[in-house]
């Protein structure tokens, strides 16, 4: 029996869902990389609205195209909430330093299962 995805989308909407920000990239130029990582922590609300999930500098490629060896998942309460750090003034002036120090790197914004 086909399932009715207006109501999963219906049922999934009415709850509030974690939402989980996966990074995954090739560090080029590791002293930047520091950079970056020592204002992501701050910008990224880590330890308070931010949960470090993953950090993994040896991921191991199974499927697509091509990806990067690091991978980092960051939990976030909600999907409003992970784009209200995502998109701030404070992460997005320093999140050039990460795009500039790594190459074949993908973000993504995922919800949670109900």
């Amino acid at each position: 029996m086909p399932s009715d995805t207006r109501s999963n989308t219906a049922v999934c909407n009415s709850r509030l869902m974690s939402a989980f920000l996966i990074v995954n990239y090739d560090i080029d130029n590791p002293e930047l990389y520091g950079e970056y990582q020592a204002g992501a922590i701050g910008a990224l609300r880590v330890g308070t609205e931010c949960e470090v999930v993953v950090f993994d500098a040896d991921s191991q490629h199974v499927e697509g195209e091509q990806t990067g060896r690091q991978t980092v998942v960051l939990k976030f309460e909600s999907m409003e909430k992970a784009r209200e750090i995502y998109d701030s003034g404070e992460y997005q002036a320093i999140v050039g330093k990460r795009h500039s120090a790594s190459s074949n790197h993908f973000a993504v914004l995922v919800n949670t299962l109900g």
